[in-house]
C-alpha cells in the first residue's frame, strides 16, 4: 500500500506541475523520470532504471520522432504548399468555398502529417488570400486549428497521441491500431466537426481585422518616429553602438535615410551624418531623451503604415515562435536575435496584449507573436527557420520542388506498408525517414531540427509512469475507487465517462501524458469488469485529441491566437459546443464499432 500512496502522490505533484505552467512539460517530464530512477533504486516494486529509461526506446517515441522527419520531408519540398495553392484558388473570392476548401484540405492533410505542421503551412497562405479577398482571418483561424486536430484523430498516424496508445496497448498483450483502424469513429468526428464549423462555429466567430494592417494591428503610430539629426548632434561621426542609443534610451533604429539612400544593415556600425533621418521604434519618453540629450528633432507630423516599413527589399510580417523553437524562455537580447536573424523585432503579441515597451528583456513562450521588419533574403531565411511560423508567404530559399514526387511517393510508401500489415509503423517510418534523406528531399541537419524534442523528451519521461502504475498496483487501486463511483452506470456510460476524464486532463496536462496515466487505469478497469479493453482504449485515445475549449489545451490552438486576433472566450464559445458534440458521438459510436461485450 505504501507504493501504492507514494505513486499516487508523484502523479498528484506531476499534475500540478504540468498545470502550473512554471515549468517547460519536458523538464517535468524528465524530472519526473529522475525521480522514479532513484525511488526505484530503493523500492524494488519501482521501475529499475533500465524500465525508468525505455521511454527513449519505445516504438511509439521512436516512429513520432520518424513522422516529424516525414512530415517535413512533404514541406521542404513544397508538396503541401503546392496542394493547398491549387486548391485556394478554387475559391475565387468566395468565403464560403474558400472556408470549405480550407477544412477538407486541411484535414486531409492532416491525417498523414503532424498538426503543427500541417497549420504552420496553410496559416500564411489562408492570410494571405484572406487579404487578397478582404475576408477576415478571424472566421477562419480557429477553424482551421480544429479540423487539424480531428482530422488527426482519422488515421493512426495523424498524431503522436494516437500511436502511443497503439504502442502501449501492444505492450499490454493486446493488437496494435492498425493505420486506418481509427478511421471507424475519426471519420464521423470529421464530418461532424465540418458541419458543426460551416454551420455554427463560422457565424458565432468575431469579423476582426479584415482589413486591419499591421501597424494598427500592433498600435505602433505612438511608437514608431522620425527623427533627424541635427547639424550641432553629438550623435556626428559616431555610431549606434557607440552611442548605446538602444541600451540607453530604450530606441531601436530600423532604417537610416540619407539623402536618397536607405541604409538598412550594418546599422550598429554606421556613422550618423548631419540631416540623417532616423527611422525608430521606442516609446515617447525614450524619444524625448534622446532629443534632449542627443540634439536631434523628432518629426512628429510622420505617421508610419505598413507601405512604409514594407518596400522592394524589406518586408513586415509577423512571426510565431515555433513549439519547437529554443528561443522558448529566453528574451531576444538573450538570443542575439537582432544579429542572428537579421531583421528587427518591432512588438511583441503574449496572449492576446501587445508589449512595446523594454521587449527585448520579455521572456518568451511557444505562441508568441512578433512584429518582424527586415530584408526579404533575411525574412526567407527566417520562414525556413524551423523555430518560427511566418504568417506571411515569402520565396522560401530552399524549397526542392523537383523532389516533390519523390516525397509524396515515400509518404505513399510508409503509409501502405503499415496499412498492408507488412511491416509494422515504426519499420516503415523510419525507412522512409532514411529515403527522405538518400534521395535529398530533406538534408540531415533539417531532419533533426525538425523534430519536436519537447515531445519526445515528454513521452520518454511519462512512459515510465504507466510502467510504475502497473507494476505497484496503483492503476488497479484508482481503478476501483472510479468504478466504486460509477458501478451503477451501464458500459457504455462507463466507457463515455473514461472519455470525459480524459478530455478533463489533457486541459490541464499534455494530451500523451493524460494518455499514459490513463491507459493503465482503464484497462484495469475494463479487466475488473470483464469487458473488452478495445473501447476504454478508443475513449482514451479519441479524448485525449479532443482539448478544444482553450488556446493552450493544443499547439495549433496557440498558434492561430495572435494572427487571429483571438480573445481567450473565442476559443469558450466555439469549442465548448464542439467538446461536447464529440463526447455525445464517442458515447453513442464507440460501444457501436468496438463492442464492450
Amino acid at each position: 500500500m505504501t507504493d501504492i500512496i507514494l505513486v499516487c502522490i508523484i502523479i498528484v505533484i506531476t499534475f500540478m506541475l504540468f498545470a502550473s505552467d512554471k515549468f517547460r512539460i519536458d523538464f517535468v517530464a524528465i524530472l519526473l523520470m529522475a525521480t522514479l530512477m532513484v525511488i526505484g533504486q530503493f523500492r524494488p516494486n519501482f521501475a529499475n532504471y533500465k524500465e525508468a529509461i525505455s521511454g527513449f526506446s519505445n516504438t511509439a517515441t521512436v516512429t513520432i520522432a520518424a513522422m516529424f522527419v516525414l512530415s517535413a520531408g512533404l514541406i521542404k519540398t513544397g508538396a503541401i504548399d503546392l496542394l493547398s495553392h491549387r486548391l485556394f484558388r478554387l475559391a475565387k473570392g468566395s468565403e464560403r468555398r474558400l472556408f470549405i476548401i480550407v477544412l477538407l484540405t486541411a484535414g486531409f492533410v492532416s491525417a498523414f502529417i503532424n498538426n503543427t505542421a500541417a497549420v504552420a503551412v496553410f496559416m500564411p497562405i489562408l492570410i494571405t488570400v484572406c487579404r487578397t479577398y478582404k475576408i477576415s482571418p478571424s472566421k477562419m483561424l480557429i477553424p482551421l486549428s480544429y479540423v487539424t486536430i480531428v482530422g488527426g484523430t482519422c488515421t493512426l498516424i495523424g498524431t503522436s497521441t494516437n500511436i502511443l496508445v497503439s504502442s502501449m496497448s501492444a505492450e499490454h498483450g493486446f493488437q496494435p491500431f492498425g493505420m486506418f483502424e481509427l478511421t471507424k469513429l475519426g471519420i464521423i468526428f470529421f464530418g461532424f466537426g465540418m458541419l458543426y464549423l460551416y454551420f455554427v462555429a463560422r457565424q458565432i466567430l468575431p469579423t476582426r481585422m479584415a482589413l486591419s494592417t499591421l501597424t494598427r494591428k500592433y498600435r505602433m503610430s505612438h511608437y514608431l518616429t522620425a527623427l533627424v539629426v541635427n547639424n550641432n548632434s553629438p550623435l556626428i561621426g559616431r555610431t549606434p553602438g557607440e552611442c548605446r542609443i538602444n541600451s540607453q534610451y530604450d530606441v531601436m533604429i530600423i532604417e537610416i535615410i540619407r539623402d536618397d539612400r536607405r541604409i538598412w544593415s550594418g546599422i550598429r556600425d554606421t556613422s550618423l551624418h548631419p540631416g540623417d533621418v532616423l527611422l525608430v521604434r521606442g516609446s515617447v519618453d525614450g524619444f524625448m531623451a534622446m532629443k534632449n540629450a542627443e540634439g536631434i528633432t523628432i518629426r512628429s507630423q510622420d505617421k508610419f503604415a505598413d507601405e512604409d516599413l514594407a518596400t522592394e527589399e524589406t518586408l513586415l510580417a509577423e512571426g510565431i515562435l515555433a513549439p519547437t523553437s529554443a528561443l522558448v524562455g529566453k528574451t531576444l537580447k538573450e538570443a542575439d536575435f537582432r544579429r542572428k536573424y537579421g531583421v528587427f523585432a518591432l512588438a511583441i503579441r503574449k496572449h492576446g496584449e501587445t508589449i512595446h515597451d523594454k521587449i527585448g528583456h520579455i521572456k518568451l513562450e511557444s505562441g508568441d507573436t512578433l512584429l518582424l521588419q527586415g530584408r526579404r533574403e533575411s525574412m526567407a531565411k527566417l520562414a525556413d527557420d524551423p523555430h518560427f511560423i511566418l504568417v506571411q508567404e515569402v520565396d522560401y530559399p530552399h524549397v526542392r520542388s523537383e523532389k516533390v514526387t519523390m516525397a509524396v511517393a515515400i509518404i505513399a510508401g510508409v503509409v501502405l506498408l503499415a496499412a498492408l500489415g507488412i511491416t509494422p509503423i515504426v519499420v516503415s517510418a523510419t525507412v522512409g525517414c532514411v529515403l527522405m534523406v538518400l534521395s535529398g528531399c530533406i538534408k540531415i541537419q533539417e531532419a533533426y531540427e525538425s523534430i519536436d524534442w519537447l515531445v519526445i523528451f515528454l513521452l520518454a519521461g511519462v512512459i515510465p509512469l504507466g510502467i510504475v502504475m502497473e507494476k505497484t498496483g496503483t492503476a488497479q487501486f484508482i481503478a476501483g475507487i472510479l468504478l466504486n463511483m460509477i458501478e451503477d452506470l451501464s458500459p457504455t456510460l462507463i466507457i463515455s465517462a473514461f472519455y470525459l476524464l480524459t478530455t478533463l486532463f489533457t486541459s490541464f496536462m499534455s494530451n500523451n501524458a493524460a494518455a499514459v496515466v490513463m491507459i493503465p487505469i482503464g484497462l484495469a478497469s475494463a479487466s475488473e469488469l470483464g469487458l473488452l479493453p478495445m473501447p476504454f482504449l478508443m475513449a482514451i485515445t479519441f479524448g485525449a485529441s479532443s482539448s478544444l475549449s482553450t488556446p493552450f489545451g493544443y499547439h495549433t490552438n496557440l498558434m492561430v491566437y495572435g494572427p487571429g486576433g483571438y480573445k481567450f472566450f473565442d476559443y469558450i464559445k466555439t469549442g465548448v459546443p464542439l467538446n461536447l458534440m464529440l463526447w455525445l458521438l464517442a458515447t453513442i459510436f464507440i460501444p457501436l464499432i468496438w463492442p464492450p461485450l
